[in-house]
């Protein structure tokens, strides 16, 4: 009786039972393959039409504001992210560079990049928002932040914020004396 506990309990490996156990484990190999290069793909994706854009645009000198070109630095009065200069007729322009925002109900995943100038009237004008840049920089950012993806797309509403903007700092600084509000920047991702 032993010997045939014994046998019952032999196994034969035939060549077919060898040759079934590497397909399982080349099955799962290649499931895994499949999703590295899957994770390859969406990164090369990711580098071409999003940082590479994005790096083409300015250069890391552009983007720090640390270091300018001397037309730049002959134009501007400080050395901030505003700068001024004079315009046509007696008129002043000031610009104010970066106003980067996540727009409304995008949770965080789409931005906003955008610049400004506005043109004064008075040399004064021009003074105060050099002296208060961080408030008008303030209100800009509450203004575009309020906007959905829609409403930064859409031309008429561009036009709206263009005059919600200016009548907020009117009112900001108790004036009169700004002219126009202009973008000279707007990048939308």
């Amino acid at each position: 009786m032993i010997m045939a506990a014994d046998e019952e309990k032999t196994t034969i490996e035939t060549p077919e039972a060898e040759a079934e156990a590497p397909k399982k484990g080349g099955s799962k190999g290649l499931i895994f393959g499949g999703i590295g290069l899957a994770v390859v793909v969406i990164g090369v994706v990711l580098a071409l039409f999003v940082v590479k854009p994005m790096m083409s645009k300015s250069s890391p000198e552009e983007s720090t504001g640390h270091e300018k070109s001397a037309e730049v630095k002959k134009s501007e009065s400080h050395g901030g992210h505003g700068s001024s200069k004079k315009g046509a007729e007696g008129s002043f322009l000031y610009s104010i560079k970066d106003i980067v925002v996540n727009p409304a109900g995008t949770g965080g995943s789409r931005f906003l990049s955008v610049s400004f100038g506005f043109e004064f009237k008075t040399q004064s004008l021009e003074n105060d928002f050099e002296e208060r840049e961080p408030l008008v920089r303030d209100a800009l950012i509450t203004i575009l932040s309020s906007k959905t993806v829609a409403q930064l797309t859409d031309t008429k509403q561009k036009e709206i914020m263009r005059y919600q903007i200016k009548k907020r700092l009117a009112d900001l600084f108790h004036t009169e004396d700004l002219e126009a509000v202009y973008y000279t920047d707007f990048v939308l991702q």
